[in-house]
């Protein structure tokens, strides 16, 4: 943890600003998909990185260069669909797949991908019993 100094106190810079809970089992890929961008703009990254079996996960971020996304509208839904459909994809394992396609704005992303963008998420489960996690995301 790191401590910044001023007007004679101590604020930790690593730590969430809020603690986001877990969506439920049943949760809609939506309901997961705002938990999980609700939980990067809080920094609560070890609950954002639950929710992500692909890719990179969060790392903590210094207090004025965390990464956010704001103005989150979800565009369109498609499916569930299998991931056999498309052989060539990150989704190709999982029986179950759905994309959600939404416009944001993203601030202070790794190379400087900001600005207001239209975004797509996967996600994806095998079973009806499982929840949905994130497991591809990219501009759409």
């Amino acid at each position: 943890m790191t401590l910044a100094a001023g007007a004679g106190y101590f604020v930790p810079l690593h730590v969430p600003h809020k603690t986001v809970a877990l969506p439920v089992t049943t949760a809609s890929p939506t309901d997961v998909l705002n938990t999980y961008v609700r939980a990067i703009n809080d920094r609560d990254y070890s609950t954002a990185n639950a929710l992500l079996l692909g890719g990179t996960g969060l790392e903590n971020h210094g207090w004025f260069d965390a990464p956010s996304i704001k103005h989150l509208k979800v565009t369109h839904v498609t499916g569930p669909y299998s991931g056999a459909r498309d052989p060539t994809s990150s989704v190709t394992d999982y029986k179950q797949v759905v994309e959600v396609d939404t416009e944001a704005h993203f601030d202070h992303w790794p190379g400087g991908n900001d600005g207001q963008k239209m975004w797509s998420y996967y996600l994806a489960r095998n079973a009806n019993t499982q929840p949905w996690r994130v497991v591809a995301q990219g501009q759409a």
